[in-house]
């Protein structure tokens, strides 16, 4: 009984001092990487809700190209926007690798979804060097290279669903 309470003790204070450790570390960025066309894009975690497979999408007429249409996930209705298709005017159609990345709580009010083309994983901007910001979208925060050359574009998504271009999906 000494002996399991003195392994009890040992496991706490070890778990404490990892938990100290871990705490004086300082914070890495991370972002979601996804593909967009040929566009590597980096996503704030606190502005996707979730990462989803592509469901059934229903077209809605008189709506510009990009605008998909609108998904039922999980009984919820989202407009579901081809992203490729709206910055880059390629459209992307729907791949295996495709996803539908949900706004964050704070943008859920809108109920939006993009489509891209491929999720890649969670980058760390400190393990990338910052590029030139002069040909950035109002949009885009920064952009950043990774080791392998490849240009990531930091996307404000908050900022992208306050475009008016991107709020107007009604065709002219």
């Amino acid at each position: 009984m000494a002996r399991d309470r003195n392994r009890l003790l040992n496991f706490q204070a070890a778990l404490g001092e990892r938990l100290r450790l871990a705490a004086a570390q300082p914070k890495r960025d991370s972002r979601l990487a996804v593909v967009v066309g040929d566009r590597g894009m980096l996503l704030e975690l606190d502005q996707i809700a979730e990462v989803a497979p592509v469901t059934p999408i229903t077209s809605v007429p008189f709506t510009k190209s990009w605008f998909l249409g609108v998904a039922n996930i999980r009984g919820t209705l989202y407009a579901v926007s081809d992203l490729a298709s709206w910055l880059l005017g390629k459209k992307s159609g729907v791949r295996d690798s495709s996803r539908v990345v949900l706004l964050g709580q704070r943008l859920a009010r809108l109920r939006t979804a993009v489509l891209v083309d491929r999720v890649v994983g969670l980058r760390l901007l400190d393990d990338m060097e910052r590029g030139s910001d002069d040909t950035l979208a109002e949009w885009e925060l920064a952009v950043w290279k990774d080791r392998d050359g490849m240009a990531w574009y930091e996307v404000d998504l908050g900022k992208l669903v306050a475009n008016d271009g991107f709020l107007q999906v009604v065709q002219n």
